[in-house]
């Protein structure tokens, strides 16, 4: 029987169709077709029966958002249907996932171009004057201007202005950014409101984005501090007592205690 392989989390095809309706791995099945690496070491598009609906000649082709699926052809980027055929033509030197009808993409060389947000058609949405940018949530998307990090909307306007490190994306109307403080300084991470103001004033080593109403912190230092989680009000609804923490999915979180795998709910109680 022929051998494929499955990108991202799934190892088979079998564990992907037990997943596709409460894992982060859905979007791989949506619209009956999910990206996978054939012997050749291309990629196609297979159906949820295990044939090919289009066979491996992709260079790379990466999930399904919006319909629609990043893939490469030789060195250039473009975006293929479900059905396998471009939808937007590959003349990009990179591009992003489809969030709220636009994408971050670069048509410049690789390492020194700008890049912009382009619509379902693959025309520019957002002009490409940024040197990175991730996709839009809630409405905002996260662009590098210089060294700096901030948030457009999708007319384009500079929303929050570019001075943090780092940032995550909006959820919950809040967002994790890192704004570098005084020497020494471990604790950098902080969140904002979409006008750039902050909801709470406490900072972590490391702040992740809210998922099921909470999100995972890091207190006290980025290589030794345990993982918690608080609410939106910043409150600590579980404690910081684990080495290693996911996000929150229908109301579970994978954490690791003691050097022990555990899932917890989200008043921290174990539930395996």
């Amino acid at each position: 029987m022929e051998r494929f392989v499955l990108g991202w989390v799934c190892l088979g095809l079998a564990i992907c169709l037990q997943a596709a309706e409460d894992t982060p791995e859905a979007h791989l099945f949506l619209g009956g077709a999910a990206p996978m690496k054939g012997e050749s070491g291309k990629w196609g598009l297979r159906a949820l029966d295990g044939t090919w609906l289009v066979e491996p000649k992709f260079m790379e082709v990466r999930g399904f958002f919006e319909e629609l699926a990043a893939a490469r052809e030789g060195t250039t980027w473009g975006y293929l249907g479900t059905d396998g055929a471009w939808k937007i033509p590959a003349r990009f030197s990179w591009a992003g996932d489809f969030a709220e009808g636009l994408a971050p993409a670069s048509e410049g060389d690789r390492l020194t171009g700008k890049f912009g947000y382009i619509d379902r058609q693959g025309r520019w949405a957002i002009e490409a004057d940024y040197d990175w940018a991730r996709p839009f949530q809630e409405g905002l998307g996260g662009v590098k201007d210089g060294s700096k990090w901030g948030f457009v909307d999708k007319k384009g306007k500079m929303v929050v202005e570019p001075e943090y490190e780092q940032v995550g994306a909006f959820s919950g109307g809040l967002a994790p950014v890192q704004k570098g403080g005084a020497p020494g300084d471990k604790e950098t991470w902080l969140y904002i409101k979409p006008d750039g103001s902050r909801p709470f004033e406490k900072k972590y080593a490391w702040a992740g984005t809210f998922s099921d109403g909470l999100a995972r912190v890091q207190l006290e230092d980025r290589i030794t501090g345990k993982f918690g989680y608080i609410d939106s009000q910043g409150a600590m609804v579980i404690q910081p007592n684990f080495e290693e923490a996911s996000d929150f999915r229908n109301g579970r979180a994978t954490v690791r205690l003691e050097g022990k795998s555990r899932t917890i709910d989200k008043k921290g109680n174990p539930v395996d």
